[in-house]
């Protein structure tokens, strides 16, 4: 009988397949943009833990410290906002943060002059004395200039037209006059042509405020570019009525405003900063 003969041979291998260079790059998209939304999660976390509450800017009150930077939307086009642009409405592009607000840190203990705070005024109450909000109350964001048991002097300056002098009056007579952060040159005239007018000398005077007030002005002092504590109906501020000290810029945010009126500020990638480039709002003496 003739021998056989056994050959074991190894099963036939499958060629490896290249991966398309365009699966690679697409892989590496969805892992960047899993990376950045898993980053801008965690920041809220902790911008929530730490501060507490996101504020959003809406008009010209506070330019320019706030809302120099925004865009409002005109005519389909985006165009810078300016010191005149008194409210913003849907599609601006404004300036977004947060404050520390309620129990959170010891904001109300640390707050000090040229703080910038979120407030109610007295008209926002239908019982003041209780704290008993209206339907139609509305928060506003102004600087601290006057604390409490002083006396604020508004005068106008012509070397500083836009600013005018603040004098404060300490409760046991002495005096300071307070540095002035912005002058004519950070209200630049408007396309059209339009000069600001400079500082509102119909609301120049002297106040002396409680032991519970603060005096709380807008850094845009033109005449009704800021409703404050210069106003009649407004005054002092009192300290129960302030609801939070702004501590952060984190960027800008897109407004949208629902069929009853309420506004929304919608979160868009490309108006985030980074937390290097975040903008403090508690350092200016």
């Amino acid at each position: 009988m003739a021998n056989e003969e056994t050959r074991l041979t190894a099963p036939p291998t499958k060629a490896k397949r290249k991966r398309r260079w365009w699966v690679i790059v697409i892989d590496i998209v969805l892992i960047v943009i899993f990376a950045l939304a898993l980053a801008v999660s965690a920041n809220v976390i902790y911008l929530t833990s730490v501060y507490g509450e996101p504020f959003y800017v809406n008009g010209a009150s506070m330019y320019p410290t706030l809302n120099k930077n925004g865009y409002k939307l005109e005519d389909g086009e985006y165009v810078p906002l300016s010191w005149a642009d008194a409210h913003n409405g849907e599609g601006d592009i404004v300036d977004y943060g947060w404050a520390k607000a309620g129990e959170k840190g010891n904001w109300r203990e640390s707050l000090s002059r040229y703080d910038i705070v979120i407030t109610y005024f007295e008209s926002d109450y239908s019982d003041p004395d209780n704290l008993v909000l209206r339907d139609s109350a509305s928060l506003k964001i102004k600087r601290v200039v006057g604390m409490p048991g002083e006396t604020v002097t508004l005068e106008y300056d012509p070397s500083n037209a836009a600013w005018g002098k603040t004098t404060i009056t300490y409760p046991d007579g002495g005096m300071e006059v307070l540095p002035n952060l912005y002058d004519e040159s950070d209200f630049p005239p408007l396309s059209d042509g339009y000069v600001y007018e400079g500082l509102d000398r119909n609301r120049l005077g002297t106040w002396t405020l409680g032991e519970d007030e603060y005096f709380l002005i807008g850094d845009n002092r033109g005449a009704n570019h800021s409703e404050d504590s210069r106003s009649r109906s407004v005054g002092p501020v009192k300290a129960d009525y302030i609801q939070g000290k702004a501590y952060l810029l984190t960027g800008m945010r897109e407004l949208s405003v629902s069929d009853e009126g309420a506004y929304s500020p919608e979160f868009r990638f490309q108006y985030m900063l980074f937390p290097w480039d975040y903008v403090r709002l508690d350092r200016w003496l």
